[in-house]
């Protein structure tokens, strides 16, 4: 189903999919926000933007032409802990697609007027995310689980950082971090692997020098940490979030089965008791952060902001029960189906098996295809779903954040209804 080898340094994944006219090409980075200088927040993501705008052999408007142009789809993405860039195209523009791809990462131009223009580009997109209400309620909860850690801090950084980066920053930054043996290739579609290789090994230069990543472990989350914000909105959107595994963790599995048993789809107990019993929201939703040495289980809803404390109480509630009781085989079998479907039909598509095996090395050293985490999730148990849900829970240390148009007592309100 897969192949790894080393290239010139570079880990190249190939993943055969035959019969199909389109495949999917990814470049990995092993190098994210959580690395980044304090003064230079949001280099990673900086750098991502200028990649686009040109590089030694094709111009801004060539890259995008002879990928979008020719029907495929490019983009990238900066996290915590990676900076990806990726495209999707019909097979006969492999050789085209990989030539841009590699270009960009190993030649881009970071032209002074264009780094110029991309800052204010940049510093508009923090305003846009600092405007959207569930975007700032998440941002806030995410300090407050990571407080004074790079984990809880913005990847897009801050006006007063992405102003101060300059092309010297962004030219050291790259020489630094987008070299080989910090580069994980991934491929998924109907092409010849030895041609794929060829071209690989002639693009690819073998660097000598390996990337230094340093990265400051979380310390604990201890005690109720609470920000409310004000904000003239009609509703308000309230996170509540706990640290949990890590993806190196041996129980990262039980845990995306406790996220889908609780906020993953309507099925869910969450979606079940707070919108179609109570009707205090439109939709609520969990979700699981895994980095390499922490975690955290997230909770969303938009509301009324009258109904915030009834929220809060009625969510600790449902993770009681299932701290309390074990969840029945069938709904655990629901459970199972339901992330083992999302994963297959993910592998079922040459962009899903190009991330999926991306990232899975990254993050373990390892593949794991649709086999190997069959083998993980099947075995687990109800005592298993109810352990991780006490180890995670625990209410006497949690993070709450709200933004809306909510009383400037609300955070004091929070603080004396639910401190433990």
């Amino acid at each position: 189903m897969y192949e790894i080898a080393n290239i010139n340094g570079a880990t190249f994944i190939f993943s055969p999919f035959k019969d199909l006219e389109t495949a999917s090409l990814g470049i990995f980075l092993k190098i994210g926000s959580r690395f980044e200088r304090k003064s230079l927040k949001g280099i990673a993501h900086f750098l991502e933007h200028m990649l686009f705008k040109g590089s030694k052999n094709y111009s801004h408007l060539e890259i995008k032409r002879e990928i979008e142009g020719r029907g495929g789809s490019l983009n990238a993405f900066t996290s915590q802990e990676i900076t990806a860039y990726y495209a999707h195209f019909l097979n006969k523009n492999l050789s085209g697609a990989l030539d841009i791809l590699l270009d960009m990462v190993h030649n881009p131009l970071l032209e002074q007027g264009e780094i110029d223009k991309e800052r204010n580009v940049i510093l508009e997109e923090i305003k846009m995310y600092n405007d959207l209400p569930a975007s700032r309620a998440m941002t806030l909860l995410d300090n407050l689980l990571w407080e004074d850690n790079p984990l809880g801090e913005e990847v897009i950084g801050y006006a007063s950082t992405v102003k101060k980066i300059n092309r010297r920053n962004l030219e050291y930054f790259c020489k630094e971090y987008y070299i080989p043996s910090n580069m994980v290739i991934s491929f998924s579609g109907a092409f010849p692997k030895d041609e794929i290789i060829g071209l690989l090994k002639r693009k690819i230069k073998m660097a000598s020098q390996k990337a230094v990543l340093h990265a400051v472990s979380p310390s604990a989350c201890l005690g109720l940490h609470v920000k409310c914000e004000i904000k003239k909105l009609e509703q308000c959107q309230l996170c509540l979030g706990f640290r949990s595994v890590s993806y190196r963790s041996p129980e990262r599995f039980i845990a995306q089965l406790l996220n889908v048993i609780l906020g993953a789809n309507m099925s869910s107990r969450l979606f079940e008791e707070l919108r179609e019993k109570k009707s205090l929201c439109y939709d609520i939703s969990t979700e699981l952060r895994k980095y390499k040495d922490s975690g955290g289980f997230l909770v969303h809803i938009g509301l009324d902001k009258s109904k915030v404390i009834l929220a809060i109480t009625t969510i600790l509630k449902e993770l009681g029960k299932i701290k309390e009781g074990e969840v029945s085989g069938k709904e655990l079998l629901r459970a199972k189906d339901y992330l083992l479907g999302q994963i297959a039909m993910s592998l079922e598509r040459p962009q899903g098996r190009m991330f999926q095996f991306a990232e899975s090395y990254i993050a373990q050293g390892k593949i794991f295809d649709f086999d190997a985490i069959k083998r993980e999730i099947e075995p687990v148990s109800p005592s298993q779903i109810k352990k991780i849900a006490n180890e995670i829970f625990t209410f006497e240390n949690m993070c709450i954040s709200c933004v809306g148009n909510i009383e400037a007592s609300l955070e004091d309100q929070i603080r004396k209804k639910f401190a433990q």
